[in-house]
């Protein structure tokens, strides 16, 4: 550094610590993947390959190839101010991630580019990766707007360091380059500035190395798999040891669930010899597969976000838009003859879609840009809570939410580009969250901030609509609370000690059964109980079947509040019959048969016949 120039430490490391994005896997995951979805170079998916090594191919000259690319950075990190929290020892192997993607466009444009003050200047990846900071050239509708994102790549790494290796789909060049960054030090009494590269150096301006004998070398040491494949591989040396394979693997499903399912991106994960790929056919059989808890919660996401991808143009319900020049609201935007309709729809358990129109008003040209969005909703008895999903060109923000009605799940979902340019700029540099009140976004859009307002509660303000009490007497107010028998199911044909005969006309007078299952199986009510058996058009049927009971509760999920003072199915008075089947498991509340013929039959009865059931079947 001369004398006289500012002492400036970077601090954009911070955009990506635990407390703005959740974890540092989340964010290395997060901003690669948004990095390459911006890149990609056409129509067919992106592939983003995570790979997890514990040290360069050659190991029996593993400190000849730490000698060979870290040798003339080493003084700068060990040197007393240079920041590092937890250097690596001198014994230990050089671990590393190695993240490429495929079917992009690669680090293209000048290499010798180091200003864009000029009106004229090109498109330049190459110039905006490595020479700049919180300035970017990326358009307007992409996901990344910030300039930020890639410096998590130094921040995954316990040396602040990384290496890029990219074949550009133009020219089809191949480049090496690195970059450190650390903060002002001094080494042999020299102050120097916090970011050093690694390449070649023509005067003061760093330059990627392009000799193919070395770029082989590097390729060879590293298993970089890029000749003949445009696009970038960043090699993240001595990562952060909190970042791990599974979890990298949570954030990738987590952020990027919605473009997997759609076809655009395949995540893939090498790790101690293994490799999985998850895409839109192996997604589901992956998670399936895994040990999470909240697996099951995010098999219900993946099959309605199926089928929100699914839904052709002239399923949507289109909504009315709200009136330009004033701030948006959701009720005027129903036609008030079709409220009714929709609220029997929605409370009958069907899934709905609405396109949402909209406009947006920049303060500089006054012109009026029409745009919409997606909303799609469901309602899930097995939700504990509601769940909504923001997912803006692809990547989910996972900091906004307004939905509050329990057992509803949203996504809403955001690929027109003037509404993605608009909450673009909304968008903090974290991708987590649109902030109505920066002044990036506030000064830039007439009723920004309401119309914002009107995107992040919309699901939120159509549920209520759909759920609103209708006028005048409800004949179901009470039915939670003073059960009816139901009149539209007989007995069950089983005989034995407390069940009816074959030909009892009677149903159920005395309890109210309330079920969730499929429709290939039929539920009746009976006397002190319930019968499950093969509905009569079905033409399929699971061999394995598993049978929750629960007593309904006021409040609040009545299989997770049951106990075995309740009942329990293995002991009396509850008694289990059952035809065409045996029975697997029956311990506390759950019953497990395997079925042998399509015409089976299971009775169970001895329940208390003062409490109304539930009933939750899984095949």
């Amino acid at each position: 550094m001369r004398p006289g120039e500012i002492n400036v430490d970077p601090i954009e490391g911070e955009f990506f610590t635990t407390e703005v994005i959740g974890s540092i896997n989340d964010a290395l995951v997060r901003e690669s993947i948004q990095n390459s979805l911006d890149a990609a170079a056409g129509s067919d998916p992106v592939t983003v390959r995570l790979s997890f090594y514990n040290s360069p191919s050659l190991r029996s000259n593993h400190k000849d190839v730490i000698t060979m690319y870290l040798e003339g950075l080493t003084p700068h990190l060990h040197a007393k101010h240079a920041g590092l929290q937890e250097l690596p020892s001198p014994s230990e192997t050089l671990d590393y991630i190695l993240i490429e993607d495929f079917g992009t466009r690669g680090l293209q444009g000048d290499i010798q580019q180091y200003d864009d003050l000029d009106d004229d200047v090109k498109k330049n990846d190459f110039y905006y990766f490595w020479r700049n900071i919180g300035r970017t050239q990326k358009e307007s509708a992409d996901l990344g707007r910030w300039g930020l994102g890639k410096t998590v790549f130094q921040a995954a790494s316990r040396i602040n360091s990384f290496f890029g290796f990219t074949m550009r789909k133009d020219d089809a060049r191949v480049l090496l380059m690195g970059q450190s960054v650390l903060k002002i030090h001094k080494v042999d009494g020299n102050r120097y500035a916090p970011y050093g590269y690694f390449g070649h150096f023509d005067g003061e301006l760093a330059l990627p190395i392009d000799d193919a004998g070395y770029l082989e070398s590097f390729a060879t040491h590293f298993l970089v798999d890029r000749f003949d494949k445009p696009g970038l591989s960043v090699l993240i040396p001595f990562p952060d040891k909190d970042i791990t394979p599974g979890e990298c693997v949570k954030s990738a499903i987590n952020h990027y669930f919605f473009p997997i399912l759609s076809g655009k991106l395949i995540v893939e994960l090498r790790h101690a010899g293994k490799q999985y790929s998850l895409n839109n056919q192996t997604l589901d059989s992956y998670l399936k597969k895994s040990q999470w808890p909240e697996k099951h919660g995010m098999l219900g996401l993946m099959d309605f976000t199926r089928w929100a991808i699914q839904q052709a143009e002239e399923s949507f319900i289109s909504l009315k838009a709200p009136k330009a020049g004033r701030a948006p609201k959701l009720r005027g935007c129903f036609d008030p003859e079709q409220i009714v309709d929709l609220q029997q729809r929605f409370s009958e358990g069907n899934r709905m879609a609405f396109y949402v129109p909209l406009t947006v008003q920049t303060q500089k040209t006054s012109e009026l840009l029409h745009t919409g969005f997606s909303v799609f909703l469901e309602r899930d008895e097995k939700l504990e809570k509601a769940e909504d999903y923001f997912i803006r060109q692809g990547i989910t923000i996972p900091e906004v939410s307004s939905l509050k009605h329990k057992g509803t799940r949203a996504i809403v979902s955001i690929t027109e580009p003037n509404l993605s340019t608009f909450l673009g700029d909304a968008e903090n540099p974290a991708h987590t969250e649109w902030e109505r009140n920066s002044k990036k976004f506030k000064k830039k859009y007439k009723l920004g901030p309401s119309t914002l307002d009107f995107v992040k509660t919309s699901p939120r303000e159509i549920v209520k609509i759909l759920t609103q009490p209708q006028k005048g007497r409800d004949e179901n107010l009470l039915k939670h609370i003073f059960a009816l028998p139901t009149s539209r199911t007989k007995a069950i044909g089983i005989k034995g000690k407390d069940a009816p005969g074959e030909g009892d006309k009677k149903t159920s007078t005395e309890q109210f059964v309330d079920v969730i299952g499929f429709n290939y199986l039929q539920l009746t009510s009976i006397k002190g109980g319930f019968r499950l058996a093969k509905q009569p058009q079905a033409t399929k049927l699971p061999r394995y079947i598993t049978v929750w009971v629960a007593y309904d509760v006021r409040s609040g999920n009545p299989f997770k509040k049951y106990t075995p003072l309740d009942f329990d199915v293995a002991k009396s008075p509850i008694n289990i019959q059952v035809q065409g089947a045996h029975v697997l498991l029956n311990k506390n509340n759950t019953i497990q048969i395997k079925v042998h013929k399509g015409s089976f039959k299971l009775a169970v009865i001895g329940f208390d016949m003062h409490r109304d059931l539930r009933i939750r079947i899984f095949p």
